[in-house]
């Protein structure tokens, strides 16, 4: 599976509840270190950069971003990226 692929599905995940924003963040972050060819398409960097902050807080129990957000960055990612 490439990256583009990967990156609709953490961000679907994560818009569904069903991965944790700790999880999408370690994952981007890691995959920002690598090589891959995609990371220069400058849509799949930025939702790579949106998911590396995923879990960001606004105060110890205040994240700074949620559910709709997170579905916000999907949409965009998707009309932007082409992705079977």
């Amino acid at each position: 599976m490439g990256i583009t692929q990967e990156v609709a599905d953490r961000l679907r995940a994560l818009a569904a509840g069903e991965a944790s924003p700790e999880e999408a963040a370690a994952w981007a972050l890691s995959v920002m270190e690598g090589d891959a060819p995609e990371l220069e398409d400058e849509n799949v960097w930025h939702a790579l950069d949106q998911l590396s902050g995923a879990d960001l807080m606004l105060a110890p129990d205040t994240p700074m971003h949620g559910k709709e957000q997170f579905q916000q960055w999907l949409q965009e990612f998707l009309e932007n990226v082409s992705v079977a």
